[in-house]
């Protein structure tokens, strides 16, 4: 009796041990299945900020290393025309550069068309794809940060769960496809909402970013079902300055029309549609 009852003790723990093994590896299994890839949290995130009609006013505080701040005030409209998105920006202040205007115009190819209208000189110029990293309106912001991102321009590497100001995120870096102004990138992705909180931008060969991007939570709101941010930091750690982007009067979902996105806006200084209250 005492072998037999030892046998079936030993057949229980045995089979306890099996089931242990075999629920762990399914909840595993599980785990793996159910986290997101990062393609599809980024697709995610980059349609919530770059797949909108939308007019505002947004106003540029410029900051150099000694706290001396350059305020320049911005008319901003951006429309998907087409499945490309088209934006449009003319300065209203300071008045010695009231006017000037820059049209950007995604292509089918994916390249981006952007012209200049200076209205000292009354003519437009072409913005050349290698001048995509030039400051925007002189702030740390560039043309390339008012372009739309699409996830097959990066390498993206694995998805890691994170906390950015104690927000739980998902971080995605991903290395650029093709030859630009920095070599690779990472995003801070809100998990709750897909609201993208942070980008840094890395030169080739370096640990640290020498640009980053941060959209504050305070500074979110929701319109037309989109998560997105009216207060944008911008700190540039190679040239010291710094650019604070404040959005107001955002209107989602607005009536423009597509013939505002033409070259001949800029020259004939057309009327731009204005945010209604």
């Amino acid at each position: 009796m005492i072998a037999v009852g030892g046998s079936i003790g030993r057949i229980g723990s045995g089979l306890v041990i099996a089931f242990a093994i075999s629920f762990a590896a399914v909840a595993g299994a599980w785990a793996q299945s159910a986290m997101p890839s990062s393609e599809s949290v980024l697709n995610a995130a980059f349609q919530n900020r770059y797949a909108i009609d939308a007019i505002s006013r947004v106003e540029l505080v410029m900051r150099n290393g000694s706290g001396e701040e350059i305020r320049r005030k911005v008319h901003y409209i951006t429309k998907i025309i087409d499945d490309r998105l088209h934006s449009i920006a003319r300065l209203t202040a300071p008045e010695y550069l009231r006017g000037m205007t820059i049209l950007t115009i995604e292509q089918r190819d994916r390249s981006h068309d952007a012209f200049a209208f200076l209205p000292a000189l009354g003519k437009t110029r072409r913005v050349a794809t290698a001048q995509k990293g030039d400051a925007f309106f002189g702030s740390d912001l560039t043309y390339e940060d008012l372009e739309r991102k699409r996830t097959d321009e990066f390498e993206l590497g694995e998805l890691v769960v994170a906390e950015h100001e104690g927000e739980a995120i998902y971080r995605i870096g991903g290395a650029l496809v093709r030859k630009g102004i920095y070599s690779r990138v990472e995003f801070d992705v809100a998990q709750s909402d897909h609201a993208i909180l942070a980008t840094r931008y890395y030169k080739r060969g370096e640990s640290e970013p020498y640009r980053v991007l941060e959209t504050p939570r305070s500074g979110m709101v929701e319109r037309g079902g989109h998560i997105l941010p009216t207060r944008l930091l911008v700190s540039n750690a190679r040239s010291e300055t710094s650019t604070e982007v404040l959005i107001a009067d955002l209107q989602v979902n607005a009536s423009i029309p597509d013939r505002i996105f033409t070259v001949a806006t800029l020259e004939q200084q057309r009327k731009l549609p204005e945010p209604k209250p």
